[in-house]
């Protein structure tokens, strides 16, 4: 009998014969990075419509938070990847993330991301975040700069989003206190994943909800008075989530281990 098995190897795309070309390499995978967060809230009722059952929302409708991050990541198989490939390894990231819950749980659902190289695209689509291109640019507080500092009272910071030609979306944070780790919200990502058919562009082959796996630990945690603003054209759906007030913002170090995922609901992907 023939072998129909695919000789060819790796984690993902490229596959090649000794499978040590994949764009992305196998979990777990390691960051580290600074982190700010935006809490604000949206009109619930288009916030709803963003959500896909089971997922139902949150105990409290129309809450979100942006996030603008720089990190270093790194992955169990090359763990030399920061030194040998600093360009690949450290990225930028903003996300918007819209509170629901699954079975009582609450969580968080990434209807927007943008990143600034592949390397991330690609592994945000494996995982379920859907990313596209951007670039994003954000504030660096400098103990050693007499005129910026670093974290304390009255620092401020900015984050800006643009892709397509257009600012997106602009949050700004001024530092008030340090706080204690217990005093952060807590985040849980649960992640759409989808990925169409080649014969027949109106089904998928994956169509899933799926909750990461993974640990956070974060430090040097400093609670702000929080700004955040979505514009532009292009992405008009963006301009739905529009927020109607800030709330507080968070600024700290963090570090976060992903060892994958699992699947919490599989929708019919036939018929």
């Amino acid at each position: 009998m023939e072998d129909t098995s695919c000789t060819l190897k790796g984690y993902c795309l490229p596959l090649t014969p000794e499978g040590k070309s994949s764009l992305v390499d196998a979990p777990p995978w390691y960051y580290g990075g600074e982190l700010m967060q935006l809490h604000f809230k949206t009109d619930p009722d288009q916030a709803r419509k963003f959500i896909p059952a089971p997922l139902e929302m949150g105990p409290d409708p129309g809450s979100g938070i942006v996030w603008f991050v720089e990190w270093i990541s790194v992955s169990e198989s090359n763990p030399d990847m920061a030194y040998e490939n600093p360009e690949r390894s450290i990225y930028k990231e903003c996300i918007v993330l819209l509170q629901c819950s699954y079975q009582g749980e609450t969580g968080y659902l990434v209807p927007f991301i943008w990143v600034d190289n592949d390397f991330t695209l690609v592994r945000g689509f494996i995982q379920g975040f859907p990313k596209v291109l951007g670039r994003i640019y954000m504030t660096k507080l400098h103990a050693l700069n007499p005129k910026i500092g670093g974290r304390r009272p009255g620092a401020k910071l900015k984050g800006i989003c643009e892709a397509n030609g257009e600012r997106l979306i602009e949050g700004s944070l001024i530092l008030k206190e340090k706080i204690d780790k217990s005093s952060l919200p807590r985040v849980k990502f649960f992640l759409l994943r989808h990925f169409p058919s080649i014969e027949d562009p109106g089904k998928a082959v994956v169509y899933e909800i799926a909750a990461s796996v993974a640990s956070l630990e974060v430090d040097d945690i400093w609670k702000g008075d929080a700004d955040v603003k979505f514009s532009g054209r292009f992405n008009k759906e963006l301009q739905k989530l529009m927020p109607m007030e800030a709330r507080d913002g968070f600024y700290h170090s963090a570090g976060l281990t992903i060892s994958g995922g699992r699947v919490l609901y599989r929708y019919r992907t036939e018929g």
